[in-house]
């Protein structure tokens, strides 16, 4: 597959609810699943890496191509009520300046000086 075609499928591609636990996410997908309509996480590595910017992205996204993307809300809603699943709020994200200096803080110094590796103890410098 050439990164053009992989693009054009992204592109093809809608997001059905966002969730803040990957172990929610991939529940809900294997429900989608289950009813016959094929269903992929995205940013799922995210809050494992930095957990900071999951703020930043607005959560762990269930994707769906657009022809089904109808058929999965409908069956969201019917899992949201079956379930306890709390879905990550899908509004506007207001704390990216906040994640961004906090990233710096504390990741500049790092950054600027390096970290020594440990001394082995082979003698070796």
């Amino acid at each position: 597959m050439t990164f053009q075609a992989f693009l054009r499928d992204i592109k093809a591609m809608e997001t059905i609810v966002r969730f803040h636990k990957t172990e929610e996410a991939y529940l809900f997908r294997s429900y989608l699943e289950s009813e016959g309509i094929p269903a992929h996480v995205f940013d799922e590595h995210i809050p494992q890496l930095f957990w900071t910017y999951t703020m930043l992205i607005g959560g762990i996204r269930v994707v769906v191509a657009k022809e089904d993307s109808e058929r999965a809300g409908e069956l969201f809603r019917e899992y949201e009520s079956r379930v306890n699943a709390e879905p990550a709020t899908m509004g506007a994200v207001k704390f990216w300046p906040l994640v961004l200096i906090a990233t710096f803080a504390i990741g500049g110094p790092f950054m600027i000086f390096g970290r020594n590796p440990p001394d082995s103890g082979s003698g070796n410098p």
